[in-house]
Parts: structure tokens; C-alpha cells; sequence
């Protein structure tokens, strides 16, 4: 089975720290680096909409139940993706607007999100019901050859609780970011930066600690290990 959850986890967590900073940076009325966020946004945004999109309409995640991670995985990242890949656009085609007025530029992209909150708002509503079908069905635990979160795969609410309540705070920040864009809140984009840069650094902790989890499960399946950590 070829899979790359990994690359897709460090990659959503640095996408959302990084537009929490971003948002952040508007919010607070400091100047815009449209170019650097444009080139970060295009990288983080192609990788997530690439493998996103592969893994929405290839299902390589496969087998023993396990398939319920490609709806998982592989539809918000391409969703995120795209997103993201938008932002890089925006900021790309309009960066000389950034060199004029710092509080005129700010509230300018503001507004000009608006349409796009709606979208946010629906990745973040589909978020929120994978998080309740994490919880629900007991989805993603560990096989007892993956190190370290294999200690804990025969009690499937662990992890499920875990992702469910990842996929959760993603999802609060995301809704948050619409209404607040969408109903003309601002306050509520404090709490949306919040959930994300929890969210972002939870996805990149988590992410990385798989490359070596999934590489020590494989090892441990090819040479009849059962190495724990």
C-alpha cells in the first residue's frame, strides 16, 4: 500500500500556521509580504491539491476497513489545496496593492474573501461531521506492528478521540473564518487564528512522528519485528 498521509499532515499543518499568521498579520493592521506569502501558499497549496486530488478519485489507502481514510484524508486536503493555491493567486496578481496603504490594503483583502469564506465554511462543516464519524465508528487506530501509537491500537477510542478532536478544532476555526468574514464579526478571527495554529501544530507534530511510526511499521512487517518505539 503507497501512502503518504505523512507529507499531507506536515504540509496542512504548515498551510494552516501559516494563513493563521497571515490572518493574524491582517488583523493587526502590519504590512502584507504579498510575493512571500504567494510562493508559500503555491507550494503548500500544489502539494495538497496534487495528493489530494490522488488520493480522492485513487482510493490508495486500502484493505481490513482501512479505506474510510481516503474520504478522510484525501477530500479536505484537496479541498485546502485549493484554497491555499487561490490565496497564492490573490496575492500574486495583486501584490502592488500592498505597497499603497497598510490599513486600506488589509481591509480591502478582507473583503475580497468573502466568497471564498463560503467554501472555508464548507470544508470546515464536512470537517466537523469526520470528526463526529471519527468518534463514531472508531476510526484510525494504530496496527499493533506501528511503533509508539501501536502501544495503545487495541483501545480504538484513543486515536479516534484524538483525530476526531483534531479534524474538530480545524473545523471550528474554519467555521469561525466564514461567519466572521461572511456576517462582518471581526472579533471572531482571533478565535479562528486560535484553532488553526492549534490545529497546525498538532497536524505538523503528528505528521512528522508518522515518518517514523509508518517506516518502523513497515520494517517491523517485513522483518517480523514488533518494535514498540
Amino acid at each position: 500500500m503507497v501512502v503518504y498521509n505523512e507529507l499531507v499532515a506536515v504540509t496542512a499543518g504548515a498551510g494552516l500556521i501559516g494563513f493563521a499568521a497571515f490572518l493574524a498579520d491582517l488583523r493587526n493592521n502590519r504590512r502584507i509580504r504579498s510575493e512571500g506569502w504567494a510562493a508559500f501558499f503555491g507550494v503548500t497549496g500544489l502539494l495538497l491539491f496534487v495528493l489530494g486530488v490522488h488520493t480522492t478519485v485513487t482510493w490508495p489507502f486500502g484493505g481490513d476497513g482501512f479505506e474510510y481514510a481516503n474520504i478522510a484524508f484525501g477530500q479536505p486536503a484537496a479541498g485546502f489545496g485549493a484554497l491555499l493555491l487561490l490565496a497564492a493567486v490573490y496575492l500574486w496578481r495583486n501584490r502592488a496593492q500592498y505597497d499603497g496603504e497598510v490599513e486600506v490594503a488589509n481591509a480591502e483583502t478582507l473583503a475580497d474573501l468573502r466568497p471564498a469564506s463560503i467554501f472555508v465554511g464548507t470544508i470546515g462543516l464536512s470537517m466537523a461531521v469526520l470528526a463526529i464519524t471519527f468518534v463514531r465508528y472508531q476510526l484510525g487506530a494504530a496496527p499493533p506492528e506501528e511503533p509508539i501509537s501501536g502501544r495503545v491500537g487495541h483501545i480504538p477510542l484513543i486515536e479516534a478521540v484524538f483525530l476526531g478532536g483534531l479534524w474538530g478544532v480545524v473545523a471550528l476555526g474554519a467555521i469561525l473564518f466564514a461567519i466572521a468574514v461572511w456576517f462582518h464579526r471581526p472579533h471572531l478571527l482571533k478565535w479562528a487564528v486560535v484553532a488553526w495554529v492549534i490545529g497546525g501544530v498538532v497536524f505538523l507534530g503528528f505528521g512528522a512522528m508518522n515518518f517514523y511510526t509508518h517506516i518502523g511499521m513497515y520494517d517491523n512487517i517485513a522483518n517480523g519485528t514488533m518494535i514498540k518505539w
